[in-house]
């Protein structure tokens, strides 16, 4: 049993280091790098369409109020000023005053929250043809990343059915335990006896657990709880 154990997790161990290469090759990198670029790009447009939509009805806002002041304005001409008092004039005259100053600072407003609509949307247009480009930069890195993975895919196949084949063989106990301190990135799970120590995390076992090491073959590591066994070559 422990024959076939070493063996699967030789298999095992070429198996991860071929994904390790692939995680690590600079294409892998390229595409990850593309996918954060339309990640980002994809978020940003969001918030520029927010922005837009806010500043745009901000920008009606105003401009009504702007036509309503206008119209106020205007109704004044119709007004026979020769049939006000001289207070009613002066109330009047403040008032008009008030209006222009109020027309002249919703105009300025307007005329600020224009540009800045204008920027927003240049952004937004900006961000979009980045967002496409870092798109066709994703398709084609991807594609370089299938090519070089597709070279590796046939070894990573007859490893897989290997794999599948041991695991016939193998206690289920033992292979359920393997696979989760697998899934716990502790590996190599099975590690030999060296000098009196654990193979995985160095440290000295005593006498006795090194007697019930000899006497079962296998002994869990009380530090690291990886599997120690007797390396009899």
């Amino acid at each position: 049993m422990l024959k076939e154990i070493l063996q699967y997790q030789k298999l095992d161990a070429s198996l991860i280091k071929i994904e390790r290469e692939l995680e690590n090759s600079d294409t892998k990198k390229v595409v990850n790098k593309m996918v954060e670029q339309v990640r980002h790009a994809q978020n940003k447009l969001v918030e520029l369409e927010q922005s837009a939509n806010k500043l745009l009805a901000e920008y009606e806002r105003l401009k009504q109020e702007f036509e309503s002041e206008k119209k106020n304005l205007s109704d004044l001409k119709g007004v026979d000023l020769e049939k006000f008092t001289e207070t009613e004039l002066r109330d009047s005259s403040k008032s008009i005053t008030r209006q222009i100053a109020g027309l002249l600072t919703l105009n300025k407003e307007i005329t600020a929250l224009s540009k800045q609509i204008v920027v927003t949307l240049d952004d937004f247009d900006k961000t979009k043809r980045e967002g496409m480009q870092a798109k066709n930069r994703y398709n084609e890195s991807l594609k370089n990343y299938k090519a070089v993975a597709g070279d590796k895919a046939q070894r990573v196949d007859e490893i897989r059915a290997e794999l599948k084949n041991l695991e016939r063989v193998i206690d289920p106990k033992i292979l359920t335990r393997y696979k989760k301190m697998r899934l716990d990135h502790k590996f190599p799970i099975f590690v030999p006896l060296v000098n009196h120590s654990c193979g995985g995390c160095a440290m000295e076992l005593p006498n006795a657990r090194i007697d019930l090491l000899k006497k079962h073959g296998v002994l869990e590591c009380e530090n690291c709880h990886r599997m120690i066994y007797i390396d009899e070559a």
